[in-house]
């Protein structure tokens, strides 16, 4: 569900109207640049996923599509895959690179 900039407006409260106004008159909305430039990004990179395996571009449209996210908490990878057999491959040459170091 899409919402414009007038209905996200409409439904904040007082004091985030109030912090967002403060912002946009004394720092020059320079937290509000931050988010929108965060969001933007975020969706670029969505757009622009490839196959960690073959390099192909990847759909985010298209339901094939794989993402496994792994490591430690604080440390998380995400990797991408346009099908089944490319995650499997991964998945494959993952357990024998961790027998291997073992």
């Amino acid at each position: 569900m899409k919402k414009k900039l007038k209905e996200i407006v409409d439904n904040l409260e007082h004091e985030d109207l109030i912090k967002l106004q403060k912002d946009l008159e004394e720092e020059g909305g320079m937290h509000v640049r931050k988010l929108v430039n965060e969001k933007i990004q975020q969706l670029e990179d969505n757009e622009r996923t490839v196959c960690v395996v073959c390099g192909n571009p990847i759909n985010p449209y298209y339901t094939e599509n794989y993402t496994l996210i792994f490591g430690p908490r604080d440390f998380r990878k995400k990797a991408s895959f346009c099908a089944l057999d490319c995650l499997e491959y991964f998945l494959k040459n993952l357990k024998q690179t961790k027998t291997i170091k073992e």
